[in-house]
């Protein structure tokens, strides 16, 4: 019996010790199978692995090694010797237990969790860091609100000043119940020298300007003016000679209208077209003539990746009467068909100018145009090759010389032009540019003076010499500086150099350098402060005694303000010619002195 209560006891012992590495042995035979599968599920799904090896290491992980360790590593080793980059993130969060119960009626202690829990996330090294690379923007165009709040004003500014200086102007501005927007402006202004006794200038002119619905998304923009100048040519006219003023009459009149078809849909039209009309009359010395019209019509089809095909065409028509007997017509007839792509950040536009010149002369030119945002900066770079062509009026050359007589021989100036342009914009506030480009002239017009007459008795008069051939290297450069609505500052620089010059000896009346600034300051709701500064380096001229000669550099400062009294009065001031040094645009046509005019506006609404 003894013997049999030993072995049952040896047996149960065995039983006992077996049972655990058993135990382990399964254990050890389900997590290589666990390990099977999973590489298997790996090649599969990453999802279904994630999963599967949340559950097996939480299902595996006892409580009591879970409590004990504090740092728990998600990304799997490797055998490679090169250490990986990782990111530790430590948790600021610390659970804490309070109001625990009662236990035995003594309050337990919260207690507080002050171990940190590390986690180590394995990143790829190309997405440790990334580079920011701003999107180009592309310029869209404004759609203007409506001016609701320039329903119904009226403003009349009246001034005075030194050298019998006067100025009036009324201006209108109204929204009509159609939202139809008009301006209306009439204006005077006149002015007498002392040095001289025919040194006389009087303007009247009136402007209209209108904004016309013809539906939700097309309107008609209208301009409408007429501006009458009535000066006498003083240059080298004693004061004491006693002729009739009507020997030294130099009057101008000039009248014109445009319209324009705009459409305000363009974005959602596959073709779009802008028709554009032009009209003006002239009328000179001794009743010259010039009646001019142009008919423009830009238009393009503009397909969804961004490519536009451009089919511009254009014809102007000038009928020039220099005499009541002798009439001269020019006309130009030119179309631009071309093709636009924007790929890449990069406009490159390619096409031809077939031009036609009084219908018997025909010319074929290039338009090319490439417009690139360079990458990871604010320059914007354009380039390119076309040939521009201005059919010369009356109006136009007197507007660059007021005492040019009328032209015997109207000729069409072309101009090939090779350019380049740097914009850039640094920041929201400043944006500059500068240019160079290479020009070819034909028929260019100079301006000099008429010698071998009486200019005691009839004046100093003036002449448009059409150079056949001259070439030029032309610098520009614009900045502009503009905070919010109160403060604009505009610079402008031109300078032009010539190369080539087939028959002239010299560039007659054009200036070589000029700098233009202008300052726009709004202090406050009743400060309007306005500024500007001319300098210009002097043009050639040509006297009688055949000596050529350049003018001298010229500087003009303006200035000028206005204070807001109540909301129906304000007083204004302007300066014009501050150094108080008379200047010479044109030879021996000295300006004025310091000229300075104050007076008031006064505006009211309905």
């Amino acid at each position: 019996m003894k013997h049999l209560l030993k072995y049952i006891f040896l047996l149960i012992t065995i039983c006992v010790i077996a049972t655990p590495v058993e135990a382990k042995k399964k254990q050890r035979k389900k997590q290589k199978t666990s390990i099977t599968k999973k590489k298997t599920s790996k090649k599969k799904n990453n999802r279904t692995i994630a999963a599967n090896a949340k559950t097996t290491s939480i299902n595996k992980v006892n409580l009591n090694e879970l409590l004990n360790e504090t740092t728990v590593t998600v990304a799997p080793t490797k055998s490679d010797s090169v250490p990986e980059k990782v990111v530790t993130i430590l948790s600021a969060f610390k659970p804490q237990l309070k109001y625990v119960a009662k236990i035995g009626f003594v309050n337990a202690t919260a207690t507080t969790d002050t171990s940190a829990v590390f986690l180590n996330y394995q990143v790829p090294s190309q997405n440790l860091s990334f580079e920011y690379r701003p999107i180009s923007l592309v310029p869209r165009a404004i759609v203007h609100d409506s001016l609701v709040s320039l329903t119904n004003i009226t403003n009349f500014k009246i001034g005075f000043g030194n050298f019998s200086h006067q100025y009036a102007q009324l201006s209108i501005n109204n929204v009509d119940k159609w939202k139809n927007t008009h301006s209306i402006t009439l204006f005077n202004e006149a002015s007498t020298g002392t040095d001289y006794r025919l040194q006389i200038i009087r303007e009247l002119g009136a402007k209209y300007i209108g904004d016309q619905y013809i539906n939700k998304y097309n309107n008609i923009q209208t301009q409408l003016f007429y501006n009458h100048s009535q000066r006498y040519r003083f240059g080298l006219v004693p004061n004491s000679l006693i002729l009739p003023e009507s020997n030294y009459e130099h009057n101008f009149e000039h009248m014109g209208a445009s319209f324009a078809l705009l459409n305000t849909k363009v974005k959602q039209r596959l073709f779009n077209i802008h028709p554009i009309a032009k009209f003006e009359h002239f009328q000179g010395i001794i009743d010259a003539t010039n009646t001019w019209y142009e008919i423009s019509n830009p238009m393009y089809f503009q397909f969804r990746n961004k490519i536009k095909f451009n089919l511009d065409v254009s014809y102007s028509f000038s009928q020039y009467n220099p005499t009541g007997i002798i009439h001269q017509k020019n006309t130009i007839l030119r179309a631009d068909p071309a093709i636009s792509i924007e790929k890449w950040g990069t406009i490159i536009k390619a096409g031809a100018s077939p031009v036609w010149v009084n219908k018997d002369e025909y010319k074929f030119y290039p338009n090319i145009h490439l417009q690139k945002k360079l990458t990871d900066t604010n320059y914007l770079v354009k380039t390119g090759w076309t040939t521009l062509f201005d059919n010369n009026l009356y109006s136009g050359l007197a507007i660059q010389n007021p005492w040019i007589m009328p032209v015997q021989n109207m000729l069409i100036t072309s101009n090939e032009r090779k350019y380049i342009t740097v914009d850039v914009s640094s920041g929201k506030r400043l944006d500059y540019s500068i240019g160079v480009s290479i020009n070819e002239y034909r028929n260019l017009p100079f301006f000099n003076q008429i010698h071998g007459t009486d200019v005691n008795t009839f004046g100093l008069k003036y002449q448009a010499i059409f150079e056949k051939r001259a070439a030029t290297l032309e610098i520009d450069a614009n900045l502009r500086y503009q905070f919010s609505d109160k403060f604009l500052f505009i610079n402008k620089f031109n300078y032009r150099q010539f190369n080539i010059i087939r028959e002239n000896a010299k560039p007659w009346g054009i200036l070589p350098l000029e700098i233009k600034s202008s300052l726009n300051w709004l202090p406050n709701k009743k400060w309007i402060i306005e500024a500007s500064a001319q300098y210009w380096t002097g043009a050639a001229q040509f006297e009688a005694n055949n000596r050529a000669f350049d003018l001298k550099n010229v500087l003009v400062l303006n200035a000028g303000f206005s204070y807001k009294l109540s909301s129906a009065w304000s007083v204004w001031a302007r300066g014009e010619n501050l150094l108080d040094k008379p200047y010479e645009r044109w030879a021996n046509y000295p300006s004025l002195g310091a000229q300075i005019t104050a007076g008031i506006i006064y505006s009211f609404r309905k």
